[in-house]
């Protein structure tokens, strides 16, 4: 039996399923209530957020054998089909390897005719920015007034490269990078379902390297379990991703905020005798200092952030000033930029993290210049017992 990676085996079946997307989700389903369903639409979004899903769960939702619904059945032979992909009123094309005018011109002569079987001929176009530009312009008049059974869905990455000619005629809907909060949620859910035992701050770098696409982030929980079977340690899965571990970071971060340039440069050699990537470590490290200032200014670390790694943002940020935690991000974020280029990574990291320990102020500025007020106004009033009576007297003596 064949295996079926999770981004496949646990792809929404029904609109309320899609993650991340209730803007597009709510909109599409009052359309199909409200019989106010336009004749294209487009897509647009990052990688790995539903915009295929989304458009097979409206192709269902146009055929199905009690629709036209929001809720389509998912049993019905209509259903079933689209969801394997052999409906024959349903057409996904790929428009990276369907970009000429003459694959245009079949879907042009096709459209003519009524569908099959179910209630509407739909075409899904993938990656729709790849058709060539004569291959828009042969879609355009059937795009514009296409006959009533047929319906469009574009989906891209790239809506920019899409003429204007084409995108006044669709209705678009942008896609949303998804949040981690959101991400965190759903791949607890799966890994429960899995019967995996994973820790919360392994998922949560899961989610950290995924950068918003629930795809990317089922097919990293995938790889890891092939490395490390179903119960992995966050060590492991940090080794599986080739990611830093966390309490090196911790330790890092640390050592800037309490200005230990000796554990700095010990820690450095350790991760260079490792073999870590300097570039890398340093983008980790601004990334958690990023999360140490936001819960210095709201009180709370950030939600995606595993219960373990919100203990240790939250104590350091009552350890830190915020001044200085913006300096030393600013520095650190910097240096990703200036390691990445130099002719000796390990100087230029070294040299960041120390430069950090000494242009970082220890007090923020107004707390300096209530300190500056403070002696100015202790030096200004007269001290008990210092005649300053007596040298107004003196110097009226002087007078007469």
């Amino acid at each position: 039996m064949s295996y079926t990676v999770l981004a496949r085996k646990y792809r929404p079946q029904a609109f309320e399923e899609v993650t991340g997307q209730e803007h597009v989700v709510r909109t599409v389903e009052n359309a199909i209530k409200l019989d106010r369903v336009a004749h294209a639409y487009l897509f647009a979004g990052p990688r790995g957020v539903g915009k295929t899903t989304a458009a097979r769960l409206l192709a269902r939702a146009l055929n199905c054998e009690k629709g036209p619904t929001a809720s389509p059945c998912g049993t019905c032979l209509a259903c079933t089909e689209i969801r394997d992909g052999t409906s024959v009123d349903v057409a996904e094309i790929d428009g990276a390897s369907n970009n000429g005018v003459e694959n245009v011109r079949e879907i042009r002569e096709n459209a003519k005719y009524l569908p099959q079987r179910d209630r509407y001929k739909i075409y899904i176009i993938d990656e729709v920015h790849m058709l060539s530009g004569a291959a828009f312009n042969a879609l355009l008049k059937t795009l514009e007034e296409p006959p009533p059974h047929v319906k469009f869905i574009f989906a891209t990455t790239e809506p920019h490269k899409l003429p204007d000619t084409i995108l006044s005629r669709c209705q678009r809907h942008n896609f949303r990078r998804i949040s981690a909060a959101a991400m965190l949620k759903r791949l607890k859910e799966i890994a429960g379902l899995e019967k995996v035992t994973i820790s919360d701050s392994s998922l949560s770098l899961i989610v950290r390297q995924s950068e918003g696409g629930m795809r990317d982030a089922l097919s990293l929980l995938d790889q890891i379990l092939s490395a490390c079977g179903n119960t992995p340690s966050d060590a492991e899965v940090a080794d599986a991703l080739g990611a830093i571990d966390r309490t090196a970071v911790h330790a890092f971060a640390t050592a800037l905020v309490k200005r230990d340039a000796k554990l700095l440069l010990e820690r450095t050699e350790e991760m260079w005798n490792r073999g870590v990537d300097l570039r890398r470590l340093a983008a980790d490290l601004a990334f958690h200092l990023r999360n140490v200032f936001i819960a210095k200014a709201t009180g709370a670390a950030p939600d995606e952030l595993a219960d373990s790694d919100k203990d240790v943002v939250v104590a350091l940020a009552r350890e830190a000033d915020a001044a200085q935690v913006a300096r030393l991000f600013d520095v650190v974020h910097t240096a990703e930029w200036e390691i990445a280029r130099a002719p000796q990574p390990r100087l230029a990291f070294e040299l960041a993290l120390l430069r950090g320990l000494h242009l970082a102020p220890a007090a923020s500025i107004p707390e300096l210049i209530t300190r500056v007020e403070r002696l100015a106004s202790g030096a200004a009033s007269p001290a008990p017992g210092s005649g300053a009576s007596g040298g107004r007297s003196g110097a009226s003596t002087f007078r007469s």
